[in-house]
């Protein structure tokens, strides 16, 4: 009897060190900190996330934020991100891999802000760097010649007039997904307050788009759209 107690009370220890992986789906975020729902303090404990049944994230939550090594896949399994967060914030080398297993980049962070990119190839680096050069050098060394039209009006007195550019629309920021962001009432993006539009997502799958916003400075702002799961607006919201 003795030793059966003692055999229990092993496994009674055993299974307590054994730590359970939580559904994210039961967590809340309450002002930028994650909660089990109906409890008071913020949670402690590991976390997995699912999609159609498959894994879409697994890593660890303490006191609330995300901690230690996150790791992201896409719908065949694969890896698609992984690297460490300390107190919710991204946190020295993050790898990336395209959809087919191969390495695809990498980045370094320190306090969330991003500090290197190890991905990046020699002829994009330089891209932006040799168009500034083009640029200043056509400016300081060039002079535009004298347009026909210019010419022939007025005697030919109207001196090198430049056509104005036609003016082009800047790309629309791509959303960036509610669960990248950090903070509580001010959100925060790579470490800094987040400026830019955000979407937000249904956990069963990504045909349920759950809301449409946009921050300024790390608050909401504009136009925000809630939908129910199948699709349809429920609430219009404006801030």
């Amino acid at each position: 009897m003795k030793k059966f107690l003692i055999l229990a009370g092993i496994i009674l220890v055993f299974s307590s060190c054994v730590t359970k992986k939580v559904n994210f789906d039961q967590l809340q975020d309450r002002n930028g900190l994650f909660y089990l729902v109906n409890d008071k303090e913020p949670f402690t404990g590991e976390i997995i996330s699912y999609v159609a049944g498959k894994v879409e994230f697994e890593g660890e939550v303490k006191n609330g934020l995300k901690e230690g090594l996150w790791i992201y896949y896409y719908a065949n399994g694969q890896k698609e991100m992984e690297g460490i967060y300390r107190d919710g914030l991204k946190e020295g080398t993050w790898s990336y891999w395209a959809e087919n297993g191969e390495q695809d980049d990498q980045e370094i962070y320190k306090l969330g802000n991003r500090l290197g990119h190890e991905g990046a190839r020699p002829e994009e680096e330089g891209l932006s760097n040799e168009s500034t050069m083009e640029s200043s050098a056509g400016s300081k060394g060039s002079v535009a010649p004298e347009s026909s039209a210019s010419k022939s009006s007025l005697g030919g007195t109207i001196g090198n007039e430049k056509e104005k550019p036609k003016e082009v629309e800047p790309p629309k920021p791509k959303a960036v997904n509610w669960d990248m962001l950090t903070g509580g009432p001010i959100k925060y993006y790579q470490g800094q307050p987040y400026t830019g539009p955000v979407v937000k997502w249904y956990k069963e799958g990504t045909m349920g788009k759950y809301i449409d916003g946009y921050f300024t400075n790390g608050y909401r702002t504009g136009k925000w759209t809630f939908y129910d799961r199948a699709g349809r607006v429920k609430e219009i919201k404006y801030y």
